[in-house]
């Protein structure tokens, strides 16, 4: 197949996913679109990965932001052009994301210019293990992801100066949370000797990762070509450029974020009124249930979308902080249950009923 049947091919793609599978769309937003339809052709090759980059970054966006006023609802992902603290967010997990397929499709094979990064196998890592087996290709990745998400950002304004940065602090949380994983070896298992490897963490670890430093955003100023700190004052003493002032893990953002308590379709914002949320006795049971989410999700991340503070506090940061009510409602949930195998070959199984107590946002003496 040459180049050209290939790029058509490839473009073809890109129409139906748009057309068919709504998450797709980000690829209209995504930095890497300009890429992959103007850019270098080499980078054809790697489509279906930062495709499945763009839809996971999407989706752990999503998760991230559950529990926030801004959800990140695919409406303001794909048309806001507004650089503020939420966008910095989107860009970051968009670089993640990409790169971090790029390294997993690596590591499989997928490539035929990359394969598992063996370099440092047969060297003594620490006492009683060495390194082997197949550590994933993080350099790849990252220096592809560069390629790709970088190579689009053909102006020299601020937006193009901000979204540099984000992604290379989205492609630094990567490699911040990549995990060494070991095998032992010796006689009866007594574990004497370890062969040990690098691996990318799970991607909603590198999502936690972005959320923290979401929270520790920077807000910048655009000065003579270059980002400088316009966010601490009581540090700034001389106009500094960003790699003097700033650590390329943070991220920066350059507007003030709107109020996402009312909507504003413009830009994608649906509000809060309608939004589901949760009290402490609501987490509580839901996460006492095996059958929720929240019963394997809850951690002690106080900023975690999964933390136990953060849902209980949903109701206050969704309504009241909104100036809206919280309506309580009592809604019966259908699912199986008692499920039991039958020979053979069939699975059968009761359908319970069990009532949950909802609570939505609504504007205080709405009928809803």
């Amino acid at each position: 197949m040459d180049i050209f049947t290939a790029v058509v091919r490839h473009l073809l793609l890109i129409v139906v996913l748009l057309i068919h599978v709504p998450v797709f769309q980000a690829i209209i937003w995504s930095p890497a679109s300009n890429v992959l339809l103007a850019g270098s052709k080499s980078h054809v090759t790697y489509i279906d990965s930062v495709s499945a980059g763009v839809q996971k970054a999407v989706q752990e966006c999503q998760h991230q932001f559950k529990w926030d006023k801004w959800n990140c609802p695919e409406a303001s992902v794909f048309t806001n052009t507004q650089a503020n603290r939420e966008m910095s967010f989107v860009q970051a997990i968009a670089s993640a994301g990409v790169m971090y397929s790029l390294v997993k499709n690596c590591s499989l094979g997928a490539f035929d210019d990359c394969g598992c990064d063996h370099r440092r196998n047969g060297d003594t890592g620490g006492e009683g293990w060495t390194w082997g087996g197949c550590s994933d290709n993080v350099r790849f990745g990252d220096r592809l992801a560069t390629d790709i998400m970088d190579d689009s950002e053909n102006s020299q304004g601020a937006i193009t100066v901000m979204n540099l940065h984000n992604n290379e602090a989205g492609r630094k949380a990567v490699k911040q949370t990549v995990m060494k994983t070991c095998k032992c070896h010796g006689v009866s298992g007594s574990c004497s000797l370890q062969t040990c490897w690098n691996h990318v963490a799970n991607f909603r670890t590198i999502g936690d990762e972005i959320k923290r430093k979401y929270f520790k955003a920077v807000r910048v100023d655009f000065v003579s070509g270059k980002l400088i700190d316009g966010n601490r004052p009581e540090d700034r003493i001389t106009h500094a450029v960003i790699s003097d002032s700033l650590n390329h893990r943070d991220l920066v953002f350059l507007d003030q974020s709107p109020d996402y308590c009312r909507a504003n379709l413009t830009i994608g914002i649906t509000g809060t009124a309608g939004r589901e949320c949760m009290l402490r006795e609501d987490v509580t049971a839901s996460s006492s249930s095996p059958s929720s989410p929240l019963s394997v999700s809850l951690n002690k991340d106080s900023t975690s979308p999964a933390s136990f503070r953060w849902v209980k506090q949903s109701c206050s940061r969704l309504c009241r902080s909104c100036g809206m009510e919280i309506r309580k409602t009592q809604v019966v949930i259908t699912s199986s249950c008692n499920c039991n195998f039958v020979w053979c070959c069939q699975v059968k199984c009761d359908t319970c009923r069990r009532t949950v107590t909802r609570r939505t946002c609504q504007p205080i003496g709405s009928m809803l």
